[in-house]
């Protein structure tokens, strides 16, 4: 279905809505409930912005279950779409959407919305508005692909410590503190490619919440990738490009729109994105501990590395 793009909406934040920008989508978050959307202004305050909307997402909910009773049907929960409306297995869920005019409407809990549920939906809603942004926008196309991984800005360039929940993205977020670099998310950042550079990445902090309290609205060029393995040393071990290839694809954030129904246009989107990460960018597996000094001493003696490997090719 060839989906014309649509002109932009001019939302101005009120007490009812607020703006989100995510990468060069902007998406508009409106909620009767007054109480929840200035706590989640709070959390989102530095991705907080004014202009034309992609995609608007509108909230209304009920207050039936508790937040133990919701996170067990969310666990075991999955979407079923229909024709412009979907709906979960567990019926917490339920909605419609109409991506001509970049709108969608979702009834469900109230507790969805709640930043310190286990199982993050705030998350989940937000990679899902961006990603239908991109379908409208950009015709199913991202400029840019979120991934699951803590993005550290060290001397101009980014370092991403990638893996999946519990493999210690916010641990390392931790480790960093003020003294080797600048946090921007310990949970999910942007890649793309650089404006006007084929050879080279960007990262980008997001909006997207995290085990820390704190992301950053910043970006810089990428310098490597770190998969994450919590062990009892710490040891860096520089992956081939299919080992890298294969991890790598699992921790990019499934880029599909809503309604989206073919699976393996997907899948090829992610292969592809991850085929060009991985061409453009030296991998490593990093083993670690909680020592901290051990830990930032080998990521030191990696960027020595990959400096004296790039003075050679110059």
């Amino acid at each position: 279905m060839q989906i014309e793009t649509p002109e932009k909406q001019e939302i101005s934040s009120s007490k009812s809505s607020m703006q989100l920008q995510i990468g060069s989508i902007c998406c508009a978050i409106k909620c009767q409930d007054t109480n929840m959307l200035a706590r989640l202004r709070q959390h989102y305050l530095d991705f907080l912005t004014e202009g034309p909307v992609d995609v608007s997402v509108e909230l209304s909910g009920v207050d039936q279950l508790k937040a133990d009773e919701l996170e067990e049907a969310l666990s075991e929960t999955r979407f079923i779409h229909g024709e412009n409306n979907f709906r979960t297995t567990s019926n917490i869920i339920s909605g419609t959407y109409d991506l001509a005019r970049g709108t969608i409407k979702i009834s469900g809990e109230k507790n969805l919305a709640n930043p310190d549920l286990r199982i993050n939906h705030l998350n989940r809603l937000l990679s899902l508005g961006y990603y239908t942004a991109c379908k409208v926008r950009y015709n199913g196309n991202p400029p840019a692909f979120l991934v699951h991984s803590c993005g550290i800005i060290r001397q101009g360039r980014a370092m991403l410590f990638a893996g999946p929940s519990e493999a210690g993205k916010t641990t390392v977020g931790r480790l960093c503190g003020d003294c080797y670099g600048q946090v921007i998310n310990d949970e999910i950042v942007l890649v793309s490619r650089l404006p006007g550079d084929d050879c080279r990445l960007s990262v980008e902090g997001v909006p997207m919440l995290g085990g820390l309290p704190r992301r950053i609205k910043a970006g810089a060029p990428l310098a490597c990738i770190f998969l994450l393995k919590q062990s009892k040393r710490t040891a860096v071990r520089e992956l081939d490009r299919t080992e890298a290839f294969l991890r790598f694809m699992r921790q990019v954030i499934t880029p599909a729109y809503i309604g989206q129904k073919d699976r393996r246009a997907v899948y090829a989107l992610i292969a592809e994105f991850s085929d060009v990460v991985t061409s453009l960018t030296p991998f490593f597996e990093l083993e670690f501990t909680l020592d901290r000094q051990s830990l930032w001493r080998a990521v030191e003696d990696t960027e020595v590395m990959l400096e004296k490997r790039y003075k050679k090719y110059e």
